[in-house]
């Protein structure tokens, strides 16, 4: 019997994973089941969760953008510094919009840059990340920005479920949370069933077979590197949100996470391939490997080691199967023990 190449999918085996690591945690400290946890859980997985679905998508057309920190901090930064200066008042809206619109502009200076100079676009990204940084740093400011727009702080309490804990507090299910499943949502639906969605994966796959389709490659491309700079945009005014202050050193760090969720969700590297909802479920993954370290008393040192683990798994694991070596073990093993059986 031959087992199929694609068996099991990739995203069942990531689902059964974090099912598998909640059961064993939860059966260790009762209390990550609660209410509050699964929340907080949530909450902490929306930037992340963002930073990996834009990073994903530059993956998608076969792209890679490390420069998604940078330009999620030069978003926030930007726009708190403007609110402040000529808009106090600023509905949370307007802010969402502006944030958005900086993030877009640079993702697609990122696009123009890769698709003009045509050169890889790691290095190129890596450049831009260290630009941006750098312009933020020395021409907008360096300080913390503690005293944020009113706006900001009256969306940091807004939950849209609240639920009664067992010990009789409350607790509640942030807005953020809502907008990163809309995200999900959205992008799932572009990706399925749209004539973009198809062209991002066409020029992934095979960009020569692309062209020859009649598809504007390059147009492609810089448009998933502007949705990618708008979606890292929003993760960083998202952060701020959460801290309630604006920090140009905050999410410095947090690229082996949004990379290691893109890349445990399915997301090859070559491009092409992938699903949202595989992204999806790494950043779960990945946040409930961070939070079971920490409820299991585990220094916080050894979480990147469990992340690198993570990476090196998911990368080694389709390979030895695609490989035909995790195939060829089980059916050796079914062999043996039909054998067995017929001996007996």
């Amino acid at each position: 019997m031959t087992l199929p190449r694609n068996f099991p999918r990739h995203e069942g085996i990531v689902l059964v994973t974090v099912i598998l690591l909640a059961i064993a945690v939860g059966s260790i400290n009762p209390g990550f089941f609660s209410f509050y946890n699964i929340f907080s859980l949530l909450k902490n997985s929306t930037v992340i969760g963002l930073f990996a679905i834009g990073f994903f998508l530059v993956l998608v057309v076969g792209g890679l953008d490390v420069s998604f920190t940078s330009i999620g901090v030069a978003s926030m930064y930007g726009t708190v510094k403007l609110a402040l200066a000529f808009y106090p008042d600023a509905p949370v809206i307007i802010l969402f919009i502006v944030t958005a619109l900086i993030g877009a502009a640079l993702g697609l200076i990122n696009g123009l840059l890769v698709t003009r100079l045509r050169a890889p676009s790691l290095i190129v990204t890596l450049g831009t990340m260290s630009l941006y940084r750098g312009f933020l740093l020395y021409f907008i400011g360096t300080a913390w920005i503690r005293q944020v727009p009113s706006a900001m702080i009256e969306f940091n309490q807004f939950n849209v479920l609240v639920m009664t804990a067992q010990n009789g507090g409350q607790v509640g299910l942030h807005i953020s949370v809502v907008i990163f499943l809309a995200v999900v949502a959205i992008v799932f639906l572009l990706l399925r069933y749209t004539t973009l969605g198809r062209s991002l994966y066409a020029v992934g796959g095979n960009p020569v077979a692309a062209r020859r389709m009649g598809i504007n490659v390059e147009g492609v491309q810089m448009l998933a590197y502007c949705l990618a700079g708008t979606l890292a945009g929003i993760a960083g005014f998202l952060s701020a949100v959460k801290l309630r202050l604006a920090n140009p050193q905050t999410l410095t760090g947090s690229e082996l996470d949004v990379i290691a969720a893109a890349v445990l969700g399915g997301a090859a590297i070559t491009g092409g391939k992938g699903s949202v909802i595989g992204v999806f479920l790494g950043v779960l993954l990945i946040v409930i490997t961070n939070n079971s370290l920490i409820v299991l008393g585990i220094p916080a040192t050894w979480q990147k080691v469990a992340i690198g683990l993570l990476i090196l798994v998911a990368i080694g694991m389709p390979l030895l199967w695609r490989g035909g070596f995790i195939a060829s073990r089980l059916r050796t093993g079914g062999r043996l023990l039909k054998a067995g059986g017929a001996s007996r």
